[in-house]
C-alpha cells in the first residue's frame, strides 16, 4: 500500500463527524465500567462475596432491554429541551444528567461487609445509572446512523471512531478510577470508603464535562428542524392524560399497600391499574386528529405501567421460584423469572390496548411496525439474523464479567490491574478498533464477522494458560493484549454489521433492539460467571467461554450464505 492510499484511508477519520463520534464514545464509556469492573474491585475491597459481586452486573440489563422504550426516544420529544437543541440532542442531554445523578448516588453508599441497606441501595443506583447509560446509547446510535444514511463506509468509519472513544472513556473509568482510589489510600487490605466515594465523584464531574460538549454538537438534519412553542394547550393535556392517570395509580397504590396483608403486597399494582386507566381513558378521543403531545403522553403512560408490571412480577416470581446451589439451574430459573415479567408486561400493555386508554395505532407505530419492518425486509432470514445478533459476543461478554475479580484473586495489585488491562488493554482495544474498521472498507462485513468470531473465542484460551501460570506479569500483557485486540476488531465489525440491518425510519427502535439481543443473553448468563468459576475453577470456566463461540461460526457462516441466496446486501462495502 503507497503512503497516498494509506493517507486515504485514514483520511475520513478527520471528518467532523467521525471527531464527534470519538467524543461521544467516550461519553458512552465512562458508565459501562462504574457497573462492571471498577465496581467489582470496589465491593470485593468492601467485603463482599465474589458470587454476589457477579451479579451485580445483572444491573446492566437495561442494556438488554433498551429496545423496549427506544420508541420514546424517537417519539417523544422533551419539553423544552427539545424545542432547544432538537430531538437527539435534548435526549443525549436528559439521559447523561441522569447519568450523573446515579454515578453520584452510587458514590454516596458505603457498601461495606454486604450491609443489606447499603446493597440494595447501591443495586438501585447502578440500576439507574445502567438504565440513563443504555438511553444514551440509544439516543447516540440514532445519531451515528442519521448523521451518513446510506453511506455504509462512513458508518464503518464512525463507527470505528465511536468505539475509540468508547475505549477511551473506560481508560478514564477503569485505570483512572482504580489509579485514583489506590492513590486516595484504598487497597484489598486496608478498605477506605472516602477513596472511593471521591473517585465516583471524579468520575461524575468527567461526565458532566461530556454532557456540556452536548450543547455544541451539531444536530443531524433528519431532526434539525426546531419544534414548536408549547402552549396553554400542551399543558392542559399534560395534565389530562399524564398527571391525572399518574395521581390516580399513586393513591391507588398506597391505598391498597395500607390495606393488604404483607404476604399479598405484591399484588397492589392490580388493584392500581385500573385507576390509571380509567382517567387516561376518558381524558380524551383517541381518534387520528388527536393532538401529537396526548399521543405521546398516552404511549410514556403505556409504557410506565408495563415497566411497573414488569417489576412486581420480577419481585414476586423470585419469591416463588425455588433456589438452586447449581448456576446452570439458577440460569434457567432466571431466564424463566425474566420470560414471566415481559409476559406480564405485554399483557399489560395489551389490555391496555383493549380499554381504549391508547391507540392502538399508536402503539403499533412505536413498538411493532419498526420489528414488522424488519421481518418484512429479511423474510425467512430474520430469524437467523437475529439468533447470529443475540450469541454472536457471548464468548467475550461472559468471560469480561468476572476478569477483574479473575486477576484480583491471582494476586495483581489494582494498580497492576489499571496498567495492564485498562490502560495497555484498552489501547489494544483501540488498535483493534480502527484495523476492524479499514479492514471493513476492504473485505466484506461477513468475512469480517466470521474472522471476529474466531478470535473471540481462541483469545480465551490465553486466560486458561494465565490461571495455570498463576502470577505473571508477562503472561497478562500476552493475555490481555490478545483479547482486547480480538475484542476491538469484534466490536467494531459488528457494529457495522448491526447498522447496516436497520431502517433509516426506525433507527433508534431497530438498532436498540439489535444491541439489546447482543447482550441479553450473555448478560444474563455472565451474572452466574463467579458461580460457574466456583464450581469449574477458572480455568475450566475459560475453556466454558470459548466454547460457547464455536455454535457462533456456524451462524455466522449460514447467514452469509442465505444472505447470498436471498441477494440482501448485508453490508454495502
Amino acid at each position: 500500500m503507497t503512503s497516498t492510499a494509506f493517507y486515504d484511508s485514514f483520511k475520513p477519520y478527520l471528518d467532523r463527524r467521525a471527531l464527534t463520534l470519538l467524543l461521544l464514545g467516550f461519553a458512552a464509556g465512562i458508565p459501562i465500567l462504574l457497573i462492571f469492573s471498577t465496581l467489582s474491585l470496589w465491593l470485593l475491597e468492601a467485603g463482599i462475596e465474589r458470587k454476589t459481586v457477579t451479579m451485580f452486573s445483572w444491573a446492566a440489563l437495561g442494556y438488554s432491554f433498551k429496545f423496549i422504550w427506544a420508541p420514546l426516544v424517537d417519539a417523544l420529544p422533551l419539553p423544552l429541551l427539545s424545542r432547544m437543541l432538537g430531538k437527539r440532542r435534548a435526549w443525549l442531554l436528559a439521559s447523561q444528567i441522569l447519568i450523573i445523578a446515579a454515578i453520584v448516588l452510587m458514590g454516596c453508599i458505603n457498601p461495606i461487609n454486604g450491609n443489606p441497606t447499603a446493597l440494595n441501595g447501591m443495586a438501585l443506583s447502578a440500576v439507574l445509572l445502567g438504565f440513563s447509560s443504555a438511553t444514551q446509547d440509544v439516543v447516540i446510535d440514532a445519531y451515528r446512523i442519521e448523521s451518513a444514511p446510506d453511506d455504509s463506509a462512513m458508518q464503518a468509519v464512525m463507527s470505528s471512531a465511536y468505539v475509540a472513544g468508547y475505549r477511551l472513556g473506560m481508560i478514564a473509568a477503569g485505570a483512572g478510577a482504580l489509579y485514583l482510589a489506590s492513590w486516595l489510600g484504598s487497597s484489598k487490605e486496608h478498605y477506605v470508603y472516602a477513596a472511593w466515594r471521591n473517585t465516583y465523584l471524579i468520575m461524575a464531574l468527567l461526565m458532566a464535562a461530556c454532557a456540556a460538549f452536548t450543547l455544541f454538537i451539531r444536530e443531524p438534519n433528519r431532526d434539525a428542524a426546531r419544534l414548536p412553542e408549547q402552549t396553554s394547550a400542551h399543558f392542559s393535556v399534560f395534565f389530562r392524560v399524564a398527571v391525572l392517570p399518574l395521581a390516580a395509580f399513586a393513591c391507588v397504590w398506597q391505598l391498597s399497600g395500607s390495606l393488604l396483608p404483607e404476604t399479598l403486597q405484591s399484588l397492589k399494582w392490580l388493584a392500581a391499574l385500573p385507576a390509571a386507566w380509567l382517567p387516561m381513558r376518558f381524558s380524551g378521543s383517541l381518534h387520528r386528529d388527536e393532538p401529537t403531545a396526548a399521543k405521546h403522553l398516552r404511549l410514556l403512560l403505556t409504557f410506565i405501567l408495563c415497566v411497573s408490571a414488569f417489576v412486581q412480577v420480577f419481585i414476586l416470581l423470585g419469591k416463588v421460584l425455588p433456589a438452586s446451589p447449581s448456576p446452570f439451574l439458577s440460569f434457567i430459573w432466571e431466564s424463566l423469572r425474566l420470560t414471566g415479567a415481559v409476559a406480564s408486561a405485554v399483557a399489560v400493555g395489551v389490555l391496555t390496548v383493549r380499554c381504549k386508554a391508547v391507540a392502538g395505532e399508536t402503539v403499533y407505530q412505536a413498538w411493532i411496525a419498526p420489528l414488522a419492518d424488519f421481518f418484512r425486509r429479511y423474510g425467512n432470514n430474520a430469524l437467523l439474523l437475529l439468533a447470529l445478533v443475540g450469541l454472536y459476543r457471548i464468548s467475550d461478554i461472559v468471560a469480561g464479567v468476572v476478569s477483574n475479580v479473575f486477576y484480583a484473586d491471582l494476586g495483581f495489585s489494582k494498580d497492576e490491574i489499571a496498567t495492564a488491562v485498562k490502560i495497555f488493554g484498552l489501547m489494544m482495544l483501540i488498535a483493534g478498533g480502527v484495523v476492524g474498521g479499514v479492514l471493513s472498507q476492504r473485505y466484506s462485513v461477513m468475512k469480517m464477522m466470521m474472522l471476529g468470531a474466531v478470535l473471540a473465542s481462541v483469545t480465551n484460551l490465553m486466560f486458561v494458560a494465565l490461571a495455570w501460570q498463576g502470577y505473571n506479569i508477562p503472561m497478562l500483557y500476552l493475555a490481555v493484549g490478545a483479547d482486547n485486540l480480538a475484542a476491538g476488531l469484534t466490536g467494531t465489525v459488528f457494529v457495522a454489521f448491526l447498522s447496516s440491518l436497520t431502517d433509516i425510519r426506525f433507527t433508534a427502535v431497530q438498532y436498540a433492539l439489535f444491541s439489546s439481543l447482543m447482550t441479553l443473553i450473555p448478560k444474563t448468563l455472565g451474572g452466574y460467571s463467579g458461580a460457574i468459576a466456583d464450581k469449574i475453577g477458572y480455568d475450566g470456566f475459560f475453556i466454558f467461554s470459548a466454547l460457547i463461540g464455536i455454535p457462533v461460526l456456524g451462524l455466522v457462516w449460514l447467514a452469509e450464505q442465505r444472505l447470498k441466496q436471498a441477494e440482501i446486501p448485508s453490508n454495502q462495502g
